[in-house]
């Protein structure tokens, strides 16, 4: 996928959120209780790019938390969604669409990619980005506090990943090889209002 992205890719990818998303607004406006034992991953957004669902049936897992505050919420349906928004955040970054991303980051990592959106425009490269898939996406922590619950997602995806100079000239990357990228993602939202939209607020890579 170039910078050059085909609009009718986004424009479909952007109403799989949706759907997913609307899914999750079915969440209660109950107070909840904060995770304490829980702790909140990483905020440094990275530039590493980075399918099964998955979601651990024993004991005491992160979404426990979660699920003490809503019994209707649904694990495979936010991660279903997850999944969608991560693959159009990281076609959007490829193709420098601000607009998109606007609507699905939160504001530090929103200016973690606008910066290095810019700086790719300065030097005239262009980020090229096939998305092959996801191979896995499991929740490994989530948290509830002060009417806002966070929810971190592992990605394993394969990808293949050029930067190319004005001149087409490979400055880092293999258009020939699929290389597999692992990003733990932070969701959130305000279950406190009507219009519970899940946000990026925080990505890892590693």
């Amino acid at each position: 996928m170039n910078e050059t992205t085909d609009p009718n890719n986004q424009i479909l990818l952007m109403a799989i959120i949706a759907f997913y998303w609307a899914f999750l607004g079915s969440w209660s406006k109950r107070q909840s209780r904060p995770g304490d034992d829980k702790a909140k991953p990483d905020d440094a957004p990275t530039e590493r790019l980075a399918g099964s669902n998955e979601i651990t049936s024993s004991g005491d897992t992160p979404l426990e938390v979660i699920r003490k505050s809503d019994p209707s919420f649904d694990p495979a349906t936010f991660l279903a969604g997850a999944k969608a928004a991560y693959e159009v955040v990281l076609l959007a970054y490829a193709s420098a669409d601000i607009q998109t991303l606007k609507r699905l980051v939160g504001p530090e990592v929103l200016d973690i990619f606008e910066r290095a959106i810019a700086g790719r425009r300065d030097r005239a490269e262009m980020l090229q980005l096939t998305f092959i898939g996801t191979n896995d996406a499991k929740v490994v922590d989530a948290l509830e506090e002060n009417g806002t619950a966070e929810i971190a997602v592992r990605f394993v995806s394969d990808v293949v990943s050029v930067t190319r100079s004005a001149n087409n000239d490979i400055v880092s990357g293999d258009p020939q090889q699929i290389i597999e990228v692992i990003d733990t993602w932070t969701f959130a939202c305000d279950i406190q209002s009507r219009k519970r939209n899940w946000m990026l607020i925080a990505t890892d890579g590693g």
